[in-house]
């Protein structure tokens, strides 16, 4: 069926009966309609359409100076000013060739704009434009072009594009396949693949990557040429040819699988012989699987290894520009246990560890370690109120040093477990907690003089507080001030500890969070004894939003006797040596929603010093734009002297249409040397952006700094490529400008102010 309309006045054609409509709101996918200031029909076969021509069926509409259409074999000849408009695709040529039936045929002088990533948020990059001397027709969704130039930059922009011999669009799947391909910015060519594929989706598909390019120090020029393999919806790998100009070819190959219950990764990299360190096989085998086997059990398998004795695998293969110079490679695998409900929570895990080390250093291997953990609220249940809180933690590890054991090191095995039982008392104006501890430890050591040593040592704890607060006005608006008083109790007996190693321990950072702790030291090898008040005061600024705009914390303990634990081991000269501690405070102010200011302050009014100072202000009015400084200075007790005085100066900012700039310095004040600086510069164009980035490292073991220079393009939706990837480039810089953002990365707002 066909309908034809002359300004507006449809005419139905069946065979030889004509019959008049007044719409066409009955028109179905099959149905056709051709428009025209001139309408003709030849031997009732061929209908021809002039001047403003139009032709339609179903979503797809042609129109064209001059259309003839045969109604028999459906076929279509159009000229002049040709456009044909689908729901996602809009095709221009100057002459066509067409079959409705099965939508395929030739354009010639084509051109189109095809509608990419719809899904995403933001408004860049949906458009994929290009342009072909000839466009063919193969299917309803997919189309071939001879000699092609497409791009995703706005129209007139063609900031990049890439050429190629014969490119495939697959609508219906987001693939673009492109041979002989060159990819040219900024009137630059700066690539070229016999074959590139890609997606303009976020669906997965097998092919070609984009490959990457760059030079290092220790590999010279190299270029990687990576291929996806999309085996299945839940599996897919990747095989990637890594040419490096001094060491040779290697191969990386990596297998990742995924499901409702599980998901891993399996890699190895593999270089036959790596011709400037002299080496023969060179591989790494990286494994990791996560396993939920449901009912509250998991499971999780790590492992890593390299060729025995090459110590420097990660440091001459490695090109990320985060430091990857690993010491050790973990193997590891562990079962896990946890059941939680409203009152009670069981954790539970065996585990079972052992390490590859790349250096001389020999950290402990677990064979195996078991722990668990329990706790539970006891609550009234005539007022629901809770009254008892009973938690317990148990432990089994069995420390080795394996093959590489470094010499006077202690092994064995140790159990440990830490019962507890508290009385929680709470109202809206204050709380009152006492806690009683038993912390039991049992060592069965080798080659030791005392092989077995037994602990059993109570801590008793009591934490109360009270809840003050009183309303005032600022300028209009309204505010609440609280008042937070908090007195900690703690007593833990003295006994010797002196004959056990250290496994898993090592003595906390003193601030105002660990002040409140029982126990100083972490882990479970070391119980300091203590008889002591922790006396604190905090107060807060609260809007009526509950926005924080000031917070204020002050604390110190004062211990009742010495502690003996700390005079018999390495942990003598400590901060935490006198009949109090440093005097802590802690304050954070938000001056306004952009301008952030924290300190932190330690002072020991014995010996008249500042133990600890660090001071930090963060300005950030949007993204993309943030000002970071900060100061940061630590007293050695034992030498009396600052081992750490620094400065540090970063930020990000917008200079001009596209451009910005973030730098960091790093100054230690006590050694009279940069530590870490950075300068760089990003661009962002809209449809392609670059980052420039310099960096240098001075290390206090080496007399000579580190530098690297960073380059990475990021072209539309094709990816990104250079020296390292996105990742860890941004790693890298926001480690050393905390706060800052890829410009690719900013809200559609502010990236369209940058651009402006």
């Amino acid at each position: 069926m066909v309908f034809f309309s002359i300004k507006n006045i449809y005419v139905f054609a069946d065979e030889t009966n004509y019959q008049v409509k007044s719409s066409i709101e009955d028109l179905s996918e099959n149905d056709i309609l051709i428009e025209g200031d001139s309408l003709e029909s030849i031997l009732d076969r061929k209908l021809r359409a002039s001047g403003n021509a139009l032709i339609s069926k179903g979503n797809q509409s042609i129109t064209a100076d001059f259309i003839e259409y045969d109604q028999i074999s459906e076929e279509l000849f159009a000229k002049g000013q040709i456009t044909i408009t689908t729901p996602d695709l809009e095709l221009k040529g100057s002459e066509l060739e067409m079959s409705l039936a099965e939508n395929t045929g030739s354009i010639a002088n084509g051109s189109f704009v095809a509608n990419i990533n719809e899904n995403t948020p933001s408004r860049f990059n949906k458009e994929l434009r290009g342009t072909a001397t000839k466009i063919f027709l193969e299917g309803e969704d997919k189309k071939k072009l001879e000699n092609a130039k497409v791009t995703t930059c706005d129209a007139g922009q063609n900031e990049w594009f890439i050429t190629s011999d014969e490119t495939i669009i697959d609508q219906s799947s987001g693939n673009i396949k492109a041979k002989h391909a060159t990819l040219t910015l900024k009137g630059v060519p700066i690539m070229y693949s016999p074959y590139v594929d890609f997606s303009t989706t976020s669906q997965r598909k097998s092919g070609w990557l984009l490959p990457t390019a760059g030079s290092t120090t220790t590999s010279g020029f190299e270029t990687s040429i990576p291929y996806y393999f999309n085996l299945s919806p839940t599996h897919d790998a990747t095989l990637t040819s890594r040419y490096m100009e001094k060491r040779g070819l290697q191969f990386d190959g990596e297998f990742r699988y995924l499901s409702k219950n599980y998901k891993g990764t399996s890699e190895i990299q593999y270089l036959n012989k790596d011709r400037d360190a002299d080496i023969d096989n060179r591989y790494l085998l990286d494994i990791k699987h996560q396993h939920n086997f449901g009912k509250g059990f998991s499971g999780t398998v790590e492992y890593e290894k390299v060729k025995s004795n090459d110590n420097n695998y990660f440091a001459d293969m490695s090109t990320s520009i985060a430091v990857t110079s690993q010491v050790s490679l973990r193997q590891t695998a562990h079962l896990d246990y946890e059941k939680t409900d409203d009152s009670s929570d069981i954790k539970g895990s065996l585990k079972v560890q052992e390490f590859q080390n790349l250096t001389s250093a020999s950290p402990y291997e677990l064979k195996p370690s078991f722990n668990l953990s329990y706790k539970k609220d006891w609550e009234d249940k005539a007022d629901q109120s809770l009254f008892l809180q009973t938690g317990a933690d148990f432990s089994y590890d069995q420390f080795d040093t394996g093959n590489n054991a470094a010499k006077n090191i202690a092994t064995g095995s140790r159990i440990a477990s830490t019962p507890s039982v508290s009385f929680p008392m709470e109202a809206s104006f204050g709380f009152l907690k006492p806690k009683m501890i038993a912390n039991l430890r049992h060592y069965d050591l080798d080659d030791a003089s005392t092989s077995q040593k037994s602990l059993a040592i109570p801590t008793v704890s009591l934490d109360s507080g009270l809840y003050l607060d009183r309303a005032f006005k600022l300028s209009g608006y309204n505010f609440t001030q609280t008042l937070e008083p908090r007195i900690f109790y703690t007593y833990t007996p003295y006994e010797d500890q002196s004959d056990i190693p250290y496994f898993d321990t090592s003595l906390n950072e003193l601030n105002t969070t660990t002040i409140f702790q029982e126990n100083q030291f972490s882990g479970k090898d070391r119980v300091m004894d203590t008889n002591a008040i922790t006396t604190a005061l905090t107060t807060r600024v609260i809007d009526d939003s509950g926005y924080d705009w000031m917070l204020l914390t002050m604390g110190q303990r004062f211990y009742l006797s010495d502690r003996k634990v700390l005079e018999e081991d390495r942990y003598a000269n400590s901060s935490y040596k006198g009949d109090k501690s440093d005097f802590l405070v802690g304050a954070q102010a938000n001056l306004t929603k952009s301008l952030k200011i924290t300190s932190d302050y330690e002072y020991n009014f014995s010996e008249d010093t500042t133990n600890k100072f660090t001071a930090a202000a963060r300005f950030r009015p949007e993204p993309g734009k943030v000002l970071n400084a900060s100061y940061r200075m630590v007293l050695n007790p034992s030498s009396g002297k600052y081992d750490v005085k620094q400065y540090l100066l970063s930020g990000q900012w917008p200079l001009s249409s596209g451009w910005s700039a973030l730098a960091s310095y790093n100054y230690d004040i006590y050694e009279r040397q940069d530590i870490e600086s950075m300068v760089g510069a990003e661009y962002d164009a809209g449809c392609w952006s670059a980052q420039m980035m310099f960096h240098r490292l001075q290390l206090a073991t080496s007399e000579t700094s580190t530098d690297t220079f960073f380059l990475m393009l990021e072209i539309g939706d094709l990816g990104s490529f250079g020296q390292g990837d996105k990742s860890s480039l941004f790693e890298k810089m926001n480690r050393t400008v905390q706060g800052s953002s890829f410009a690719s990365d900013l809200p559609d707002q502010y990236r369209e102010k940058n651009l402006d």
